[in-house]
């Protein structure tokens, strides 16, 4: 597959994106591989560790896009690395697990996100993370080894079994010429020969674990449901909300209430003509898809903003995790994936 025929090439490239190609590919596990990607006009990427970048390509016709964080540092900008699990039921990550190799291109847009060391004075910090919310904290580890930094860190990585592990070897290597780097590994689903700490992270072991807690700066990256049980355990254990970063892997729940038992909700679509009905789990691209309506969507939970649509009638339910700027929310927009309409809404499309 040459560059030229999975561009996603139904517009030009905007000035934030960039015309990339795939220069390798790695098989981490059995559904977790990564893409290394370098810029076609050879200039180098620029992003601090932990950030994200969508990703666009087109494939047999139709085009995806979607956003991944990147797990290389920085500090070797001429690549950046790209570390996807292939969803079961994901048909973009199963096009790149299937189909994408050396030469293979994409755009790439310029990277975003706040999940970051960068800019903050940390002194003792602990990375907890499960299956791919690894990522971005590989990317921060590093680049503290690039760069010869001495932070205190601890980095559990919570997973299913040994087979499951991401970056095991080289966070072995790294630890051992980090002197302040220790890493632990929790299974939740241990061979006999996987660990001597079954099941799944509770707040005891955590505690056993980090018995400093409540001194570092702690950097959460996961499933939702991991996310919030963790959150809960760190709070418990004492470190301060405001020292507790997240990072979703996952769409979170709506903060507002659902419409009402027996209520219709409806989506029109002004400029389109077209009005579909939706009930308290239909998403406003759910309903855009229904009708034949394309609406360009990237991350599909409420952080990349690529979805971002104008609400010119009613209340939705929206689950926005950064995709909005207050302007937006001040002139009206919301995000197609993570909103669900609140009776009869209108939508400028």
């Amino acid at each position: 597959m040459s560059v030229a025929q999975n561009l996603a090439s139904d517009r030009s490239v905007s000035g934030t994106s960039h015309l990339s190609i795939c220069t390798g590919r790695v098989q981490e596990t059995h559904d977790v591989f990564t893409l290394v990607f370098e810029r076609i006009d050879g200039q180098t990427f620029n992003f601090v560790p932990g950030q994200f970048v969508t990703i666009r390509f087109s494939w047999d016709g139709q085009i995806f896009s979607r956003i991944f964080t990147i797990a290389s540092p920085p500090t070797r900008p001429e690549r950046i690395s790209l570390t996807i699990k292939a969803a079961t039921d994901g048909k973009a990550t199963r096009i790149l697990h299937d189909h994408f190799h050396e030469g293979c291109g994409v755009e790439i847009s310029e990277a975003k996100g706040e999940f970051t060391l960068h800019g903050r004075t940390v002194e003792k910090a602990l990375f907890l993370c499960a299956g791919s919310g690894i990522t971005p904290l590989m990317s921060m580890v590093r680049t503290l080894h690039d760069l010869g930094e001495e932070l205190d860190l601890c980095l559990i990585q919570c997973s299913r079994t040994a087979s499951d592990v991401l970056f095991g070897q080289e966070l072995a290597m790294l630890s051992r010429s980090m002197p302040k780097l220790r890493v632990e590994t929790v299974f939740s689903r241990p061979s006999d020969l996987d660990s001597n700490r079954p099941g799944r992270l509770n707040k005891s072991q955590l505690a056993l674990l980090v018995p400093d807690a409540s001194d570092r700066t702690a950097f959460v990256c996961g499933p939702t449901g991991f996310m919030a049980v963790m959150r809960g355990h760190l709070l418990e254990l004492g470190i301060p909300a405001d020292r507790i970063f997240e990072e979703a892997f996952g769409p979170r729940p709506a903060t507002t209430s659902k419409i009402s038992a027996g209520e219709k909700a409806v989506v029109s679509f002004e400029r389109s003509g077209f009005h579909v009905e939706a009930d308290e789990d239909t998403t406003i691209l759910n309903c855009a898809e229904t009708a034949g309506i394309h609406i360009e969507t990237a991350c599909q939970m409420g952080l990349c903003g690529t979805c971002k649509v104008k609400l010119t009638r009613g209340e939705v339910d929206m689950s926005d995790m950064g995709g909005l700027s207050e302007v937006d929310c001040k002139d009206g927009f919301i995000l197609a994936c993570c909103s669900r309409p609140r009776g009869h809404v209108a939508v400028d499309l």
